[in-house]
């Protein structure tokens, strides 16, 4: 037959009660800090991924005006733009002739002051013609 030693129950020292609270506040501690700095990095992921979203759509029209300026300056660095801006400016090839159509100076000086216009001076002309009617 065993016999049956009782078991003595050993009650916690002091001391032993405030490293088991130190380390919890210790584990807690931590637990925390990480949670705030894990919250802030996310805060702070979700601002970039807005930027960069921004910036895409920023790089985009920027692309598109890109594009645009390099067919204008295509177009511009052209021999057919080139030879019609000269074309404007009164040159000729060899061999051509210039045909030059003058308006009539009556018109182009009221024009030139601040006067009627050919599709006004319809609307003049009705309004004189309605006055003088008696």
């Amino acid at each position: 037959m065993a016999v049956k030693i009782p078991k003595i129950k050993k009650r916690k020292s002091f001391g032993a009660r405030l490293t088991a609270l130190a380390m919890g506040l210790t584990a807690l501690a931590i637990i925390a800090f990480l949670a705030f700095s894990n919250r802030r990095i996310w805060n702070n992921r979700r601002d970039l991924d807005t930027n960069i979203k921004d910036l895409q759509n920023q790089v985009q029209i920027l692309e598109e005006h890109r594009r645009t300026l390099q067919a204008g300056l295509e177009a511009v660095q052209g021999e057919s733009f080139q030879e019609e801006r000269l074309r404007e400016q009164g040159y000729k090839k060899p061999g051509e002739e210039v045909i030059a159509i003058l308006r009539d100076p009556a018109t182009s000086a009221t024009n030139q002051e601040g006067g009627v216009s050919a599709t006004d001076s319809f609307w003049a002309d009705l309004w004189k013609k309605i006055k003088n009617i008696k």
